[in-house]
């Protein structure tokens, strides 16, 4: 009975192959050393582009704060029958909070806010059309009056079309520049990296990132503690008056009849005295939740806790020379193998 043929690797066949491959780049050698240049050279001009530009990197390590139950609402909202007070699913968590990071209006009000660099406060956007060096890179092609131009305010909602314009120039570049993610995917800690060109403007810009974030976060999420605490000093003071002139009124009307004869009388004075107890008693229990409430404001923790923070100066590291030459010369050995191998077959089939 014939052996079945084992598909299984064997060394003796990959050198056999490689053996019978040597002849057909020897015959094909021509067009296979113009792609291997071509992809040399290639490699070459990526790596001399990536070495002139010189980009500043550094990087914040945080760690992103999970989030307690409403911080008590739903049982304060509960005692004044106010219900949907619960967040449900929070725009601060998992893939949530991701999507977030890449809204415009987070960018937008990163870059019309004010900093201070040296001796000097002005909005961040003033300080990147500065210091960034674009006009000589990536905005060579713009108007120089893009590059020149100045933010005045800072209040997004006034903002012009040409503000517009130039914070979603900025907003583009800054977000290729700017990534967060898990280092390790066994821990929470959390990766923020930015660069530039410029060490000052990747500095200030990591830290004031975050800082957004979490302003946002803190306005987002006291928002609900900051109209319930309305509420509940309101309704402090309404019963302080009615406590007030309900124990007022029993008063006078005990200073009125301390001889009380007919029971009538007698059912009077209790109910001011049922009502004077009943109302102090919801004065305290409305007094202790809002205290409660401010309190809770108070404890309001942080989005996010620094681990790592960024620092200046920036140490830029050497740039490491011969991985994407040798990448380049690779691919471009392969397409030349192919193109060889193509022109192989057309030579067969057709002539």
């Amino acid at each position: 009975m014939k052996e079945e043929k084992s598909d299984q690797f064997s060394l003796e066949n990959v050198l056999i192959s490689f053996i019978g491959f040597i002849p057909f780049v020897k015959r094909n050698k021509r067009i296979i050393l113009i792609f291997t240049a071509v992809g040399l050279i290639t490699g070459l001009g990526v790596e001399i582009y990536k070495s002139s530009n010189n980009f500043k990197k550094t990087k914040i390590v945080f760690v992103l704060e999970s989030e307690s139950a409403d911080n008590g609402l739903a049982g304060l909202a509960s005692s004044l029958g106010l219900g949907g007070m619960s967040s449900g699913n929070s725009i601060f968590s998992g893939e949530n909070f991701k999507e977030l990071l890449k809204t415009k209006n987070i960018y937008r009000k990163a870059i019309l806010t004010k900093v201070k660099v040296g001796n000097r406060t002005d909005f961040f956007g003033n300080f990147f059309l500065e210091r960034s060096d674009l006009e000589n890179h990536e905005w060579s092609n713009l108007p120089v009056d893009f590059v020149k131009y100045r933010f005045k305010t800072g209040n997004i909602d006034s903002i012009d079309v040409q503000d517009k314009n130039i914070i979603n120039a900025i907003s583009m570049y800054l977000n290729d520049n700017t990534d967060i993610f898990l280092d390790n995917p066994k821990s929470t800690f959390q990766t923020l990296t930015v660069e530039t060109r410029n060490d000052t403007i990747t500095h200030v810009w990591a830290q004031l990132y975050l800082k957004t974030i979490t302003d946002y976060y803190i306005n987002t999420k006291t928002k609900k503690s900051k109209e319930l605490l309305v509420i509940m000093d309101k309704r402090v003071d309404s019963l302080r008056s009615a406590l007030y002139y309900t124990q007022g009124k029993l008063a006078n009307y005990n200073d009125q009849n301390q001889q009380i004869i007919f029971q009538r009388a007698r059912v009077i004075a209790e109910r001011l005295q049922m009502n004077s107890t009943q109302l102090q008693s919801l004065y305290f229990e409305a007094l202790r939740n809002y205290d409660n409430l401010k309190f809770s404001l108070v404890k309001e923790a942080p989005l996010l806790t620094i681990i790592e923070d960024s620092e200046l100066p920036i140490i830029t590291l050497p740039y490491k020379w011969g991985k994407i030459i040798t990448i380049g010369t690779l691919l471009g050995f392969i397409m030349g193998c192919f193109a060889a191998y193509v022109r192989f077959l057309y030579k067969v089939n057709y002539n």
